[in-house]
């Protein structure tokens, strides 16, 4: 699957095999970032995020790619509150600037050029109010698995897993993926391909942006950042 078929397929699912609401230290911290708003989510999907954002009462705002997933937001509770609208990234058609700009879940990846991505930083910096940030999750490292190939356990809920099986080639930055959802005694196999982005990387794209790095955590607790983090979570602001 590429990025722009990647919601319409998983948005059945998404929600029970990874809960209807993002961890409580990852919504902590946006709401902290945030301050008093507003918030712009890219890749908003189910609203895991938005809808919890905007039940502590800021304004949010989300972006998808997907009308399947924006259909399954505006289903449940709560999801009249998010103003939604319908684009592809790295397109963001928005004249409104914003205090947080988030995209978390390795959204980013999906963008399969160097150029979409960079595109995707730069129309997120020119949409951020003065002392807004911009905050991305992504993996920690060009190589995931540490050895080209391998699977990974992303998510353990009580009633489901999902495993990663990742090709990953460092030299290209390109990675395939086949994500193995085992939930409701079944199993399914849902393909997607992407581009990896190191850090680094990540930080030369902010600086070309306009922006430049505030903080960077290996999780959503705030833990510090080291070589062997599986996830980033960046916070860019602007210079």
């Amino acid at each position: 699957m590429e990025s722009e078929t990647y919601g319409e397929v998983f948005a059945e699912v998404f929600d029970s095999v990874y809960g209807g609401t993002a961890p409580k230290d990852e919504i902590a911290t946006l709401a902290e970032l945030a301050g008093p708003g507003p918030v712009l989510e890219l890749g908003v999907g189910t609203g895991r995020v938005a809808i919890p954002l905007a039940e502590a009462g800021l304004e949010v705002h989300g972006l998808d790619n997907s009308p399947r997933m924006l259909a399954a937001l505006a289903a449940k509770p709560g999801g009249a509150a998010i103003r939604t609208v319908t684009a592809l990234l790295p397109d963001i058609p928005l004249a409104q600037r914003f205090r947080l700009i988030s995209c978390v879940d390795n959204t980013l990846l999906l963008l399969r050029t160097q150029e979409q991505q960079l595109q995707c930083v730069t129309n997120a910096a020119e949409h951020l109010t003065e002392d807004g940030v911009l905050v991305l999750e992504t993996l920690g490292q060009l190589d995931p698995n540490g050895a080209g190939s391998g699977i990974v356990l992303i998510h353990m809920g009580k009633n489901s897993a999902v495993l990663w099986a990742t090709e990953a080639n460092s030299a290209t930055q390109r990675f395939s993926t086949r994500e193995i959802i085992l939930a409701d005694n079944q199993v399914r196999v849902l393909p997607f391909r992407g581009r990896l982005v190191s850090p680094a990387e990540l930080d030369l794209m902010a600086r070309l942006a306009g922006l430049r790095l505030r903080a960077r955590w290996g999780g959503w607790s705030q833990e510090p950042f080291t070589s062997a983090s599986f996830l980033a979570v960046s916070v860019f602001e602007k210079v």
